[in-house]
């Protein structure tokens, strides 16, 4: 303290033999120390629970046309065991990109490819299905294929040139709709359906069962199957984020 206060150039307490009395500058130096303390002992408490999982913030993406209808329950799992976590669940562009880009934690999507630093966890397996409104021209018909495509008004929830049923069907097999229309709600694209406008091409789960007013018919004599998965960097070794993956799994089990 001697030594502080020479550096000072004055005093901060008043010395007695029997007390030391803080002065002006004294009390105004214990106040903002007391403050300062406080302030290393919040930090010191974030970090802890930072290292925990428990702080900071986790951000889940989801393609849109997986049901999700387990999120509800995941983020209670989440919420109850790190509670001074920030999880959103927000929407982006590209998922992957996203991830890539450091936007998105954790991303959910059907489609997977090789990317460097990407882990792909399996979650739950879906069907693409064609859906269409009775007595339409290829409602007769056991299944669908690609070829079966052409000529026809198609509502889609992607923009076509983006979507793998361009880049692995229509475009190699130069397949030329009918009309297309390029519609982001699921359930507007499922009603115009019923409605007559065109057919669709969504994954089963999101019908929730409900086919009534609908044709659907498979992908293919074998159908379309496909596994919708979760997404991590590679390096991501965050205890919530494993969590995350962990509940995911736990939730999406047998759907």
């Amino acid at each position: 303290l001697a030594e502080l206060e020479d550096r000072l150039g004055f005093a901060l307490f008043q010395r007695t033999r029997k007390a030391m009395i803080a002065t002006e500058a004294g009390a105004a130096f214990n106040q903002h120390a007391q403050r300062i303390l406080g302030d290393v002992a919040v930090l010191d408490d974030y970090l802890k629970r930072y290292g925990k999982g428990d702080a900071g913030r986790l951000r889940l993406s989801i393609d849109p046309l997986h049901h999700a209808d387990w999120l509800a329950a995941w983020l209670a799992q989440m919420r109850e065991e790190f509670p001074h976590l920030n999880v959103q669940v927000k929407q982006v562009p590209d998922l992957l990109y996203s991830l890539q880009q450091g936007d998105s934690d954790l991303v959910i999507l059907g489609e997977t490819s090789p990317a460097s630093e990407i882990d792909f966890h399996a979650l739950n397996a879906d069907e693409l299905v064609a859906i269409l409104p009775p007595g339409h021209a290829l409602a007769h018909r056991p299944w669908l294929q690609a070829p079966d495509l052409a000529g026809q008004a198609l509502l889609y929830h992607f923009e076509l040139e983006q979507s793998y049923l361009y880049r692995r069907y229509l475009h190699p097999q130069k397949i030329e709709l009918g009309s297309l229309q390029h519609i982001q709600d699921i359930p507007a694209i499922i009603a115009l359906v019923r409605a007559g406008m065109g057919m669709s091409l969504l994954p089963r789960r999101l019908l929730r069962g409900d086919e009534q007013g609908l044709v659907v018919r498979p992908i293919g004599e074998q159908g379309f199957p496909f596994t919708w998965h979760v997404a991590v960097a590679h390096g991501d070794t965050r205890p919530a984020t494993q969590r995350a993956v962990h509940y995911l799994k736990e939730q999406l089990a047998g759907h």
